[in-house]
């Protein structure tokens, strides 16, 4: 049994000890000061019955039928409790007012009901102090409304030891004053769990925790906009729910890579919770490549782009793009693909012109063979191709793909050249390359630094 559910339970136990010796003694002693204290006990027993079936019911898992858990059952107890707390205090009320005008029992303050009420005292503050700090340390509402059901005890118990006092002393309505104090104490409880619990059911968003959400979330590096926050809280835990913007030429793993941190950020901000993160696409501060790259994104059908040029003409602007698809499209199937590609270059930049080169995409890994032996000839040209242009001792491996040759070198250049000027470089060693060998279906060129082979 959890800490939780045994408290739950011992305050049902005394509960159940202290209503019917309460009722005992009220009956005893015809005071309504005590038996509007047996009623509340009785309340009390029910109340901790409900607290004690909530808490049972709220620390289920989650299940197919309850995503969100099972811990606003804690809150329907609490209200229920405030129901049962409000229609006591009323029964009381009334009766106290008919004992005022008249119509009343005498009352006995005899030895033993002053004895039951000191016994009583000990018993609700004891009961008052530990299911608040079992509430507390649990964040369990069930709990924590049952602590301030005790608290109202003591202070009714309190005053129903005063009104005996002073009915002894002679004063005959002093209990019937009594009997309404603890009315009104059990009314202001009952309208405190009331609201308190009909926030939590309504989802009533905790003062202050949103803007905490918000701030956290545009803490978070690539986070451009957080666009909405929604926050709502059930049985000690937060619900967060996180709309951010991220820059739309985000890749899906650096974008779920953002959503964790937000995750994780909103977390350590407001405490244990659970957190759901919706990104949108952000339009930033893009150049024009940037801007095709995004609109190619938006195409079923296209895996990737590269080589991306926008052209400034006299008379208007024109693209040209290379664009991987299937490798395994026919012609015809491949230009409903390009014609959209081009449909929403145009649509993003308002270009005249889109020139679109297709490149065959294999998803899967293809069987390769290096020529060694054979092939040593092959290479040998290749090799002396390469080194005609960039010189120095670069490497040169040919590859037999089924039927498609493929030459890969490894150039070493200066470190201080632009990215452009290597590509040119690579450029004209592709050039040697295929002019060497007719048969050449693909050469590939890498640059690294003179610095990094050092």
């Amino acid at each position: 049994m959890s800490t939780a559910r045994r408290t739950a339970a011992i305050s049902l136990a005394a509960a159940l000890a202290l209503g019917a010796t309460k009722l005992v003694v009220g009956l005893l002693t015809g005071s309504l000061g005590i038996l509007a204290e047996a009623v509340h006990s009785a309340l009390d027993a029910v109340a901790a019955v409900l607290s004690l079936y909530a808490v049972g019911v709220a620390e289920r898992p989650a299940d197919e039928g309850h995503p969100y858990g099972h811990g606003k059952a804690q809150h329907l107890a609490a209200l229920s409790e405030s129901v049962l707390l409000a229609a006591a205090a009323i029964w009381i009320s009334y009766e106290a007012v008919g004992r005022l005008r008249g119509s009343g029992a005498e009352v006995d303050a005899t030895w033993y009901a002053f004895a039951l009420m000191g016994g009583v005292l000990v018993v609700d503050a004891g009961r008052a102090a530990v299911s608040l700090r079992v509430g507390r340390s649990t964040s369990n509402a069930a709990l924590i409304a049952s602590a301030t059901h005790f608290a109202s005890d003591f202070a009714g118990t309190t005053a129903v030891l005063i009104g005996l006092a002073l009915t002894s002393a002679g004063y005959a309505g002093a209990d019937a004053w009594a009997a309404l104090f603890v009315a009104a104490l059990v009314l202001v409880a009952a309208a405190r769990l009331a609201v308190q619990n009909i926030d939590v059911l309504m989802d009533r968003a905790p003062a202050g925790v949103a803007g905490t959400v918000e701030q956290a979330a545009r803490g978070v590096p690539d986070v451009q906009e957080v666009r909405s926050v929604r926050v709502r809280e059930a049985a000690g835990q937060r619900f967060a729910e996180v709309t951010i913007a991220v820059s739309r030429l985000e890749g899906l793993e650096r974008t779920h890579q953002t959503m964790d941190m937000v995750e994780q950020a909103v977390q350590q901000a407001i405490g244990p919770s659970q957190v759901t993160v919706h990104v949108e696409p952000a339009v930033g501060e893009e150049r024009a490549n940037d801007r095709v790259a995004a609109a190619a994104l938006r195409v079923p059908g296209v895996v990737e782009t590269h080589n991306i040029s926008v052209l400034d003409e006299p008379d208007g602007r024109a693209v040209t793009l290379h664009a991987r698809v299937d490798e395994d499209l026919t012609v015809s199937r491949a230009m409903p693909v390009v014609r959209r590609l081009k449909a929403e270059i145009v649509k993003e930049l308002g270009v005249d012109r889109v020139y679109v080169h297709l490149e065959p995409f294999a998803p899967d890994p293809l069987p390769a063979l290096r020529l060694d032996g054979a092939g040593r000839d092959l290479a040998a040209r290749a090799t002396a191709a390469v080194r005609s242009v960039a010189g120095g001792e670069p490497e040169v491996v040919v590859y037999r793909q089924g039927p498609r040759l493929l030459v890969v070198a490894s150039i070493a250049v200066d470190a201080g050249i632009t990215v452009r000027d290597a590509h040119t470089l690579e450029s004209r060693v592709e050039d040697a390359v295929r002019g060497a060998l007719d048969a050449v279906d693909d050469v590939i060129v890498e640059v690294s630094s003179t610095e990094s082979r050092g």
